[in-house]
């Protein structure tokens, strides 16, 4: 999500493994798994209710410089930190450019001081805060610029082996939806995707098909029939079909199809809601992770055949999905990837916009609906 110039962005956190909240390696090693990628240039916070790690915050540095420049951003996090009221402490990391001057003090540490401040009256403890520059880590605890130790080799720690060894693999940068491998039939499948009409009923059956099955069978499926596969894509051109895949995926075919006859006699009033709830995050319902999980595995898949306005379906559908998880970045990648290529895509301005409010799924910071990662 972002929220003025600085882009902040709430993670719920994997499966959580033994980790040490006071320990520079087990944190360093953590924090990439838990956002999927490598963060540059930011700020991460571990937010913790009690003595259980419960989400991780990424944002971007403000300039070090500028009070003017701190003070909107000390108050962003503040006002990301009120949708989970019952952290009352907080691990940070700051990843510093590999550019800034290093003079009298540890980078950011002016900014580290009034984030503490700021966080005093809220009862919010700040437990331990350090800072990773090029080679060097600095504890702000100790405050002096020139007590540093080198950076540490994490690749063979306990913690990240673990992680990977469960199946996470962070990312270097947030994936934007390229370099996925064209499948070798991808002509056969595009010929195919141009001589369907606007089928709506056929192409939700072959999804909802699809969908029903084991991960490893819906990606057997849509290599297999190139005819099932062409459908699924020609359906994404239809607004209402590619709208409604997520709530197919996260809630079920039986209030999909209720859903669909809704729309299609133009009513858009209470029958709806639920609809316009899920997609937006709100109300009660919890998603089926393990078939949105599919959802993206497949429509991830589906992007080395799909072209023009069928890809930036998939990657619209692939951005919510990360914006669901909690993984707004992942989502915001995506997005912009899909503005540079077409920039009056409507649904990514529509989704981009909601990032730009700060918007969070409700179930995010909901223990018992939040997505967590499947390792292993």
């Amino acid at each position: 999500m972002v929220v003025g110039t600085h882009r902040g962005v709430m993670t719920t956190t994997p499966e959580r493994q033994p980790l040490s909240l006071s320990d520079c390696d087990d944190v360093l090693a953590y924090i990439p798994h838990a956002l999927g990628f490598h963060p540059q240039k930011s700020m991460v916070l571990l937010l913790i209710v009690g003595q259980r790690l419960e989400a991780t915050l990424r944002v971007d540095l403000p300039s070090e410089i500028h009070e003017v420049d701190r003070q909107p951003w000390v108050a962003q996090v503040l006002s990301l930190l009120r949708r989970l009221p019952q952290v009352r402490s907080v691990v940070a990391v700051v990843y510093a450019p590999g550019d800034i001057k290093i003079a009298e003090e540890i980078p950011y540490q002016q900014m580290i001081c009034e984030l503490e401040e700021a966080f005093d009256p809220q009862g919010i403890q700040l437990r331990q805060a350090w800072c990773l520059c090029r080679e060097k880590v600095w504890d702000y605890d100790d405050g002096d610029v020139g007590v540093a130790f080198p950076r540490p080799d994490i690749a063979l720690g306990e913690t990240n082996l673990s992680l990977v060894l469960a199946g996470s693999a962070p990312l270097d940068h947030p994936w934007d939806g390229t370099g996925i491998a064209t499948w070798a039939n991808a002509a056969e499948v595009q010929e195919l995707t141009g001589a369907f009409g606007d089928d709506l009923v056929d192409s939700l059956d072959d999804w909802a098909e699809v969908l029903n099955l084991s991960d490893e069978e819906a990606l057997e499926r849509i290599h297999s029939s190139s005819l099932s596969s062409a459908r699924m894509l020609a359906g994404l051109r239809i607004r209402l079909v590619r709208d409604l895949l997520p709530f197919l995926a996260g809630v079920g075919a039986a209030q999909t199809i209720e859903m669909s006859k809704q729309l299609c006699v133009g009513n858009e009033g209470e029958q709806v809601k639920p609809l316009a709830d899920f997609l937006l995050g709100r109300g009660w319902q919890s998603p089926d992770w393990k078939r949105l999980e599919r959802l993206w595995l497949v429509s991830r898949d589906l992007l080395g055949v799909a072209i023009d306005g069928e890809r930036h379906a998939l990657m619209c559908i692939l951005a919510w999905i990360e914006w669901a998880r909690g993984r707004g970045t992942m989502a915001i990648a995506l997005l912009d990837r899909v503005l540079s290529e077409q920039g009056d895509y409507r649904l990514a301005q529509l989704l981009r916009e909601l990032m730009n409010r700060g918007s969070m799924p409700e179930w995010a910071t909901d223990e018992l609906r939040a997505w967590r990662a499947q390792l292993g």
